[in-house]
């Protein structure tokens, strides 16, 4: 059912007088019947479109007869199987278009729960944009009538009744949560594209996960190539020697191989490391890993291993119990021997990684890997060694080897200590030259950014001034229809330009203000170094942006602060080499 519209008589409601010696002046409301059916079975329980709209009807019916205001139908607008929590929807965004144009000043429903089951958003039209508009609001079953007498003594049952709407869309969301548990613990795939080597196939009423006969081969040879080798670096490196295309790849454009010549996108030892963890390809199906904490999905929480929904043999298992068990003892094996190295004995302390945010693959762009151990030389000595590497092995673009790009932590402080000597020494100059030149430049752009951020707020604030004197123009009939609905679709737009360009200037201003803290943290950090010539992780990463580091141990370093301000001299704006 869609809407159906009575324009005939429609218009802004009327004023009409009585015949009496009192001349009193009697309203016609133009009303707008909304109602709504969702999807939710406990929705369909007698409420259906039908039954809403005719109880609006009694109700207008009822009115006439003993109120001297009349109500009169305008139109009827009908949403079908759409959620409650919000306003998105189609018939409901068409009353609020004809509310606009005059043609509606009254809303009847038959309940709250049928407006919207969000309190928040249904207390803002109420309370804020119907009044705004001229708009009565009419609720028949709640007995709410915006527009009647003694009708404030009803306001907190009507708050009341708001609360519990919402509360019951939240309670509609755990009933799907609920659901989705049971039908994993039934074995169905719930999630979203099957895991690589898989399909989604449905099996009655249940989604359940068959090999996908395109990659089901590649994640054995995966198995057998990673207990070959032990390294998730030497089975992506292999992977990429043959062009087979990753599972994001795969997903996206059902290639299994690449074919162009420029732009794979290889494996990496991650996405090996992944198939290698999961118990999937054993035939087992683990899920509810997470969950959400908001309706919008946009909060999710990682459950305890022992909250999974884990179910065994729920499909075709793709490698043999003896691979999966091979395979799992040289993983923990790996990871025994990472947890030695992370947790050395007292004798060789493991040093805080002062370069972790700062340190770059120069090839690949990719983050540097921290590797340390305890060597043994063969005078017979040890000592704790550091070494940086990229992990992503291999790469078609270069024909570098990722496994040569690699470098030791001292080296590494070696290089940046006769950098930082040489270039930036003799630029830093007086200190207090830096940090007064900082404030002069500052402080104008600050004002100057304040000033236009005040004239956009009150140019928004000329503009509401503007909208209601133009409505009310409209109201008592001097401009007509077209025209206020021509200054709408303008004053809309320009509300917009307005939006973005405060939004703008204000990020502008936040932008000013942290790299301002920045740059005079890089130079307090300066001043640090030149008395103690110590790198910490703090002075690190208040004086570089990044480090890029190449094959033979070449160094690139991006200083931070460079180019901060359009106008004075900065310092550090060369890249070291």
């Amino acid at each position: 059912m869609g809407r159906v519209s009575k324009r005939k008589n429609a218009g802004n409601g009327q004023i009409k007088t009585t015949g009496n010696s009192k001349d009193q002046s009697i309203r016609t409301y133009k009303a707008g019947i909304y109602a709504r059916l969702s999807a939710d079975i406990d929705d369909k329980k007698n409420e259906s479109i039908e039954v809403q709209v005719e109880i609006a009807r009694k109700f207008m019916e009822k009115w006439n007869e003993k109120h001297p205001d009349k109500i009169e139908e305008a139109g009827c607008y009908t949403d079908l199987g759409k959620t409650g929590t919000n306003f998105n929807r189609d018939e409901f965004q068409l009353l609020m278009q004809d509310i606009r144009m005059g043609d509606i000043d009254c809303v009847i429903v038959k309940d709250l729960s049928r407006f919207c089951r969000n309190y928040l958003e249904a207390g803002n039209y109420i309370e804020k944009i119907f009044p705004f508009l001229g708009v009565r609001f009419i609720s028949v079953s709640d007995g709410f009538d915006t527009g009647a007498d003694g009708n404030g003594t009803k306001q907190m049952l009507f708050e009341i009744k708001n609360l519990i709407n919402d509360m019951y869309a939240k309670e509609v969301s755990q009933k799907a949560k609920i659901s989705h548990d049971q039908r994993r613990k039934e074995g169905s795939y719930v999630g979203g594209p099957a895991p690589y080597g898989y399909k989604a196939v449905w099996d009655g009423k249940v989604r359940r996960l068959a090999p996908d006969e395109n990659t089901a081969a590649i994640v054995r040879y995966i198995y057998e190539k990673y207990i070959e080798t032990e390294t998730y670096t030497a089975v992506a490196d292999d992977l990429n020697l043959q062009r087979i295309n990753p599972p994001s790849v795969y997903q996206k454009t059902g290639k299994v191989y690449f074919q162009k010549e420029n732009g794979f996108k290889g494996w990496d030892k991650s996405a090996v490391e992944r198939i290698i963890r999961s118990g999937t390809y054993s035939g087992k199906l683990i899920q509810g890993k997470s969950t959400i904490t908001a309706r919008d999905e946009s909060t999710r929480i990682h459950k305890p291993e022992e909250e999974w929904i884990v179910k065994e043999e729920a499909h075709e298992a793709l490698i043999l119990p003896e691979l999966a068990e091979a395979a799992e003892a040289i993983r923990m094996k790996a990871k025994e021997r990472i947890k030695q190295h992370r947790h050395p004995s007292r004798e060789y302390p493991l040093e805080e990684n002062i370069f972790n945010k700062v340190l770059y693959c120069g090839i690949c762009g990719r983050k540097m890997t921290r590797h340390s151990y305890v060597k043994y030389y063969a005078d017979g000595s040890k000592g704790r060694l550091e070494v940086y590497f990229c992990g992503n092995s291999k790469t078609t673009k270069n024909d570098y080897s990722h496994s040569s790009n690699r470098i030791t932590r001292i080296i590494l402080k070696d290089i940046l200590f006769t950098l930082f000597e040489k270039e930036i020494a003799a630029g830093l100059g007086n200190r207090k030259k830096y940090v007064s030149q900082a404030e002069e430049v500052i402080r104008p752009k600050k004002l100057e950014l304040n000033r236009k951020i005040q004239s956009v707020v009150q140019a928004k604030a000329r503009l509401a001034e503007e909208e209601s004197g133009k409505y009310m123009a409209y109201y008592t009939k001097k401009i007509s229809g077209e025209d206020y609905a021509a200054y709408r679709e303008g004053k809309e737009e320009r509300e917009r330009e307005l939006e973005q360009q405060e939004e703008s200037l204000r990020k502008q201003k936040e932008n000013l203000e942290q790299n301002g803290k920045n740059y005079l943290k890089a130079v307090r950090a300066w001043v640090k170094w030149k008395d103690e010539k110590i790198f910490t992780k703090d002075l690190i990463e208040a004086l570089i942006e990044r480090i890029y580091i190449y094959p033979e141990k070449r160094v690139e370093v991006i200083f931070a602060c460079k180019d901060i301000f359009e106008s004075g001299e900065m310092i550090w704006k060369k890249k070291g080499k």
